[in-house]
C-alpha cells in the first residue's frame, strides 16, 4: 500500500535545481595541508534537516540495488534526538516513483532539500518496524524487510530510497515524518545485464600530504603527522586498501609522503654533511651543521619528550600497513610529481625543474621495489589549462575532474597529444543527506548509481577519485556491495583503454586560486640553492645524496599546499640556501699580502682552511693576466677543521706588477665563494750590476791579499 505524496511538486523542485546546477560555475576549494578534493567540498554542502526529532540512520541495504526477485532488507538505528518521549513509532521505507536516468539528474537530486517529498511510503503490513516508546537520547535498532512485490518500480534507472520515522508525543502525532534518511537505489534488470559488457570502474585513492621541513631539514609538526598516520587522511587511505581485500585500486601516491614517513620512523634526523651511510643512520646529531641555527630543530620530533618514539612507532606501523596493500599485486601505483608539485607554476616559470621533479618520482617505489606504472598529474582542484598540459612530457598521464571541462566530454580525451582522463566528481560526492553524505554507504550507493547510469547509457567507463577523508572506517561491505553484474572494478589504465577523443584545449577551465602563488623569483631561488647544493656535495668525499636531499626539501616548498602560503615557502627556501652557503663559506683561503719574484719564476704559499666537521677535497685556482702563469694546488684534501699550506709556482717574462686572485673551487673548477687577491711584482737584476758586484768583490779580496802579504813581509823584516 502506498501513501500519496507531493511527488509532482518534488519533481518540479528537482528540475529547478537541475537547471540551476547546469548553469552554475563550480569553484574548486583551496588547499590547506592535506588535499581536499572538489567532490568532498561539494558533498559538504549537501542539505541537512536541523529539525529532526527522530533520527533514523541506514546502516545497510541488502542487496544494495533493486533486484528482479527477492526482498530488500534495510537495517539501521533510530535515535530520539528530542527532549520528549515518543510513542507509537513506525519506521517505514519509501521509494520514488520516477527513475533518474542521467548523471546530471542524479547530481541535481543530491542537492534536493530534505523537506522535499521524493517518494511514497510503503505501509503494507510486515514491511515496517515499530517501537512502543523511545525516551530522549535513546537509540534502538530497526529492520525493514521489503518484498519485491511491494516495490512498484520496473523502469531501469536510479530511484530515491530511504526510511521515514513517524510517531507521537504528548502533544499528539503529526501527519509528516519526524525523521528521514535517504539514498539512491539503482535498478538494472537482469535482462539488460545478461550478456552485456559491464562498465569498467576505477577507484582512485590519493596518498598525498604537505611535507614541510624546518631550518635543519627535519620534518615539521611531527605530532601532526602522527595524528594523520593514526586517524587522518593517510590512515584512511591505508584502511581503504585493507577493506578492498585484494580488489583492484589505483593509487595516486606522492613518493615524498612515504619518504617523509620513513624519515619519521628513523627518528626524524636533521640534515647532515656526513657521508650517505651516516646520514641515514637516524642519528640527528651526526655531522654538525655549518650554520649556527641549523642545530636547533625546535619544531622537529626530536624536541618533545616521549613524542619521538610515539611518532616513530606510528610511522613504522603505517608503512607496514601501506606496504601490505600496495604489494598485493592487484592494483596500480601511479606516481604524483614528487612533493605534490604545483604543476601550473612550475610549467610556467621553470620547465627544467618540472621535468626533474617528474624524473624524481621515478618508476620504482623505494625501498619496497614496487613498480610505479608512470607519472600522473592530478591537481587538487581537478583543473589545468591547455598550456600546462602541453608542457608535460608526452608519457605523463593527466587526471582531471569532469567539472574542469566546459560542456560534456568523454572520459578519455587527448589534449595537445597528451591523454587526459576525466574523473566523475558526482560519483565521489556521496549521498543526498540529511544525515551523513560522506558515510561509506552513501558514497557506495552514489558510485553504484553512477555506474548503473553509465551501463544503461553509452557504457562509458567510470573513474572515481575517492575522498581523502572519511567520517568513519570503511567496512569491507563498501567493496563487496560493488560486486554487481553491471560493474567491473579495474585500474585507471584498465578503465581508460578506449581510444582518446580530441578535446579542444580552450574547453579546459582555469584553476581557481585565492593566493598569489609561486612566481618566477621563487623558482629562481630554488634553482640557486640546487646549484649550490650540487657544488657543496662535490667537495664532500663519499656523500652522494646531499643534492637529492636538498631537492626533496625544495619540492615540499613548491607543492600545492606551499603555494597557498608563498611567503612561508620563500622563507623556507632562503633558510635552506643559507645553510648550503654556510657550508661553502666554511672553506677559506688566505694569500700572502704580496709576492716579489727576483727572477722569471718563484714559489709562494697560501693557507687553505676547513671549518666544517667533515673532510673536504678542493682546489686552489689562480686568476691572473695572460703574462703570468701559476701552477700547483690541483687537489687539496683537508680533514675536519684542518688547515694546509699549498705551495704554488709562478712564472713570468714580463716585469712589473701583476694582480693575482686565488679562489677555492671544487675539482670541476666551480668557485665555492672564498677568494683572496694580492699584487705580485716581477723584477730581473741587469748584467751590469752583476759585473760591478763582481769587480767590487775582486777588489775587496785583492786588497785583503795585498795587506796580508805586506804584513808577512814586515814580520820577517
Amino acid at each position: 500500500m502506498l501513501r500519496s505524496s507531493s511527488l509532482p511538486r518534488a519533481l518540479a523542485v528537482v528540475t529547478a535545481v537541475l537547471a540551476g546546477s547546469l548553469g552554475a560555475t563550480v569553484v574548486a576549494p583551496g588547499l590547506a595541508g592535506p588535499r581536499l578534493g572538489a567532490a568532498e567540498s561539494a558533498a559538504a554542502d549537501a542539505p541537512r534537516d536541523p529539525a529532526q526529532p527522530l533520527v533514523p540512520r541506514i546502516r545497510s541495504i541488502t542487496p544494495d540495488y533493486i533486484p528482479d526477485h527477492g526482498p530488500i532488507v534495510v537495517r539501521g538505528t533510530l535515535t530520539n534526538a528530542s527532549n520528549e518521549e515518543w510513542t507509537a513509532i513506525n519506521v517505514e521505507a519509501f521509494i520514488g516513483a520516477t527513475p533518474i536516468t542521467t548523471s546530471a539528474e542524479l547530481a541535481a537530486a543530491a542537492t534536493t532539500p530534505v523537506t522535499a517529498d521524493v517518494g511514497h511510503r510503503i505501509t503494507a503490513p510486515g514491511t515496517f518496524d515499530t517501537f512502543e516508546t523511545l525516551q530522549p537520547g535513546q537509540t534502538v535498532r530497526f529492520t525493514v524487510r521489503l518484498p519485491r512485490s511491494q516495490l512498484p518500480v520496473s523502469a531501469p534507472g536510479v530511484y530515491w530510497f530511504g526510511v521515514h520515522a513517524l510517531g507521537a508525543t504528548a502533544a499528539g502525532s503529526g501527519t509528516g515524518a519526524a525523521g528521514r534518511d535517504r539514498t539512491f537505489l539503482p535498478l538494472v534488470p537482469e535482462s539488460a545485464s545478461n550478456g552485456a559488457i559491464p562498465v569498467d570502474a576505477a577507484l582512485v585513492v590519493p596518498v598525498r600530504a604537505a611535507v614541510t621541513r624546518g631550518t635543519d631539514g627535519s620534518i615539521l609538526d611531527a605530532l601532526g603527522w602522527m595524528a594523520n598516520l593514526d586517524s587522518g587522511a593517510l590512515d584512511h587511505a591505508a584502511d581503504l586498501g585493507r577493506a578492498a581485500h585484494g580488489r583492484p585500486l589505483t593509487w595516486l601516491l606522492d613518493p615524498a609522503v612515504t619518504d617523509a614517513v620513513r624519515a619519521l620512523a628513523r627518528g626524524n634526523p636533521a640534515r647532515s654533511l656526513t657521508s650517505a651511510r651516516d646520514s641515514t643512520s637516524g642519528n640527528p646529531s651526526a655531522g654538525a651543521s655549518p650554520s649556527a641555527d641549523a642545530s636547533a630543530s625546535g619544531t622537529g620530533s626530536t624536541s618533545a619528550g616521549t613524542a619521538p618514539s610515539a611518532t616513530a612507532q606510528s610511522a613504522a606501523r603505517w608503512l607496514r600497513r601501506l606496504h601490505r596493500v600496495l604489494a598485493n599485486g592487484t592494483g596500480e601505483i601511479l606516481g604524483l610529481p614528487y612533493g605534490d608539485l604545483e604543476v601550473s607554476a612550475a610549467a610556467r616559470y621553470d620547465r627544467p625543474y618540472l621535468d626533474a621533479d617528474l624524473r624524481r618520482t621515478g618508476t620504482t617505489l623505494a625501498p619496497w621495489k614496487l613498480p610505479i606504472a608512470g607519472p600522473v598529474v592530478a591537481p587538487p582542484g581537478g583543473r589545468l589549462t591547455a598550456a600546462v598540459v602541453g608542457a608535460l612530457p608526452r608519457h605523463t598521464r593527466v587526471l582531471l575532474s569532469d567539472r574542469g571541462v566546459v560542456g560534456p566530454a568523454p572520459v578519455v580525451n587527448r589534449v595537445d597529444g597528451r591523454r587526459v582522463v576525466l574523473a566523475s566528481t558526482g560519483a565521489a560526492e556521496g549521498g543526498p543527506g540529511p544525515l551523513d553524505p560522506h558515510s561509506p554507504l552513501a558514497r557506495r550507493q552514489r558510485i553504484l548509481s553512477e555506474a548503473a547510469l553509465h551501463f544503461l547509457g553509452n557504457g562509458a567507463p567510470l573513474v572515481v577519485e575517492l575522498p581523502t577523508r572519511w567520517r568513519s572506517r570503511v567496512p569491507g561491505s563498501f567493496f563487496s556491495g560493488l560486486d554487481v553484474p553491471w560493474l567491473h572494478l579495474t585500474t585507471l589504465d584498465g578503465a581508460a583503454t578506449s581510444p582518446p577523443k580530441p578535446l579542444q584545449g580552450a574547453r579546459l577551465r582555469q584553476p581557481v586560486t585565492s593566493s598569489p602563488g609561486l612566481g618566477p623569483e621563487f623558482f629562481a631561488g630554488v634553482e640557486l640553492v640546487l646549484g649550490d647544493a650540487g657544488t657543496l656535495q662535490s667537495i664532500l668525499p663519499g656523500n652522494r645524496v646531499l643534492q637529492q636531499q636538498i631537492f626533496d626539501e625544495t619540492t615540499g616548498n613548491t607543492s600545492y599546499a606551499a603555494a597557498a602560503d608563498p611567503f612561508g615557502a620563500t622563507a623556507r627556501v632562503r633558510s635552506t640556501t643559507a645553510w648550503v652557503r654556510a657550508g661553502l663559506d666554511g672553506i677559506t683561503l688566505a694569500a700572502p699580502p704580496s709576492v716579489t719574484l727576483t727572477s722569471t719564476s718563484g714559489k709562494f704559499s697560501v693557507l687553505v682552511s676547513n671549518d666544517l666537521d667533515v673532510p673536504v677535497t678542493v682546489r686552489v685556482r689562480p686568476v691572473a693576466d695572460s703574462h703570468l702563469k701559476i701552477s700547483g694546488g690541483e687537489t687539496v684534501q683537508l680533514p675536519p677543521h684542518g688547515r694546509q699550506s699549498v705551495l704554488l709556482d709562478a712564472t713570468t717574462h714580463v716585469l712589473g706588477v701583476h694582480t693575482v686572485t686565488l679562489e677555492v673551487t671544487n675539482k670541476a673548477g666551480t668557485p665555492l665563494g672564498s677568494q683572496d687577491a694580492f699584487p705580485m711584482r716581477a723584477e730581473q737584476v741587469s748584467q751590469l750590476i752583476w759585473v760591478i758586484i763582481g769587480a767590487g768583490l775582486a777588489l775587496l779580496f785583492g786588497a785583503i791579499v795585498v795587506r796580508l802579504v805586506r804584513r808577512v813581509r814586515r814580520s820577517r823584516a
